[in-house]
């Protein structure tokens, strides 16, 4: 079969990368994997994933500047974005969700209920080969 798009796993646990590896792989999804935040915003920007599953307390910034950086950068905004956190304060999902992201697990996770978030995410976010341009359109030139 072929693969389906490219997710990105940000997690400073090696154990989690492989558990979201071959998860993901079993679906048929290409995983790319980071375990820092200035990791993860390079291969944002370089591979374009179609979604990015992010945990909350990770190296180099922690996820809160992670999922703020990507969602106000031009290149990034429109990359869906599912928190999956150990942590269990009281309102992590609804602040998640007010700072852009798309959804939103504890671990351990549910494995169904992960799969069926991401693919009705990515059904309603079509990855597209198309890297909006930084700069505004300009007026063509005509020459004399």
């Amino acid at each position: 079969m072929e693969t389906r798009a490219t997710i990105l796993v940000v997690d400073d646990s090696p154990d989690f990368q492989l558990f979201m590896k071959a998860l993901l792989t079993e679906e048929h999804y290409a995983v790319r994997s980071s375990g820092d935040t200035l990791q993860a915003t390079g291969v944002a920007l370089r591979d374009k994933p179609a979604l990015i599953v992010l945990d909350l307390g990770i190296p180099g910034g922690d996820g809160w500047v992670l999922l703020d950086r990507l969602k106000t950068n031009i290149l990034t905004k429109h990359i869906p974005i599912v928190i999956v956190t150990g942590q269990t304060k009281s309102g992590l999902e609804h602040k998640s969700r007010l700072r852009g992201a798309d959804g939103f697990f504890r671990k351990p996770i549910d494995k169904q209920a992960f799969i069926g978030t991401i693919t009705t995410i990515l059904a309603a976010h079509p990855p597209t080969h198309h890297t909006p341009s930084p700069f505004p359109p300009t007026a063509p030139r005509f020459l004399p």
